[in-house]
């Protein structure tokens, strides 16, 4: 699989919590987070990617970027990392332009730039980067850098999925679920977020759970919730973090089990899920 950075799906769960009304559905985009290179740079193998790269094997220089990046067998160094991902993106390869693109987009490694990268994100998009199509018609669908223009979103999204953008599945099914940019159609956003979940995005995989939980476009299934919701957490996402916490709470697919619960919400509150740190505090804990 290649490797790029990409903007994750906007995350459409509601958890109902047990002693007071459920809070509404976070409509936010979730965190960024990092994809897989196809030929990656092993730790063993450094000297050999970095020689690659001297020779202008411009995906040896994004790969070696990734482990940089990532501090994958590395010292992390994100201005190393930008400084490869720059060559590489110079040199022709759309997936370090779309890499690089977030680097200004976070300013991790480069300073802050949100007009550098949206105009990166059009180029690895329009050079055939389906993680860079992705994360263009977020910048759309945010007005981040961009008019903001949903139907340029579904439409970059969908050209992100077809082409093996599994966030952009993602994203593309929240706004089949929600109405926006296209007409409502459940159906289809539950296709998307298995065809997400699929593909390795975790917040797809959240989205997911949330359909078998209520049972809006799938039978009620409140056991492969329970179970998807863990694969999402594990994989870091807060939101799937936090709907497991609730069914630990509420004992929803899963045993009851408050300690656990407790352990879950703080997980999901220290990486950015309000809900679970207002949870926490309605059950007397410190989030």
């Amino acid at each position: 699989m290649r490797r790029s950075r990409s903007f994750s799906v906007p995350i459409a769960l509601a958890v109902v919590f047990a002693g007071c009304a459920a809070p509404p559905p976070v409509a936010a985009p979730a965190a960024p987070r990092p994809a897989v290179v196809s030929r990656p740079c092993a730790p063993s193998d450094v000297a050999a990617c970095q020689a690659d790269c001297d020779a202008k094997r411009w995906s040896s220089c994004t790969a070696l970027a990734f482990l940089y990046d990532t501090g994958t067998g590395v010292s992390r160094d994100p201005l190393r990392a930008r400084a490869l991902y720059e060559r590489a993106c110079d040199g022709g390869d759309m997936h370090a332009c779309g890499n690089l693109g977030f680097s200004y987009e976070s300013g991790v490694g480069a300073a802050h730039d949100q007009a550098r990268a949206v105009a990166l994100y059009r180029r690895a998009c329009d050079g055939g980067d389906a993680h860079g199509c992705g994360n263009l018609g977020f910048v759309y669908e945010m007005g981040n850098g961009a008019q903001r223009d949903q139907a340029r979103a579904v439409a970059l999204y969908a050209k992100g999925c077809d082409a093996g953008d599994a966030h952009a599945c993602g994203n593309l099914g929240f706004d089949y679920e929600n109405g926006a940019g296209v007409t409502k159609d459940q159906a289809r956003a539950v296709k998307l977020y298995e065809h997400a979940c699929d593909g390795g995005d975790l917040h797809g995989c959240g989205n997911l759970g949330f359909v078998y939980e209520t049972g809006n476009g799938l039978p009620k299934d409140p056991g492969r919730a329970v179970a998807l919701y863990q694969r999402s957490c594990d994989g870091g996402d807060p939101h799937g973090c936090a709907n497991l916490a609730a069914a630990y709470e509420t004992g929803t697919g899963v045993a009851a089990d408050r300690a656990r619960s407790i352990e879950l919400h703080r997980r999901a509150c220290g990486a950015g899920a309000a809900a679970s740190c207002e949870r926490l505090k309605a059950l007397g804990e410190v989030p």
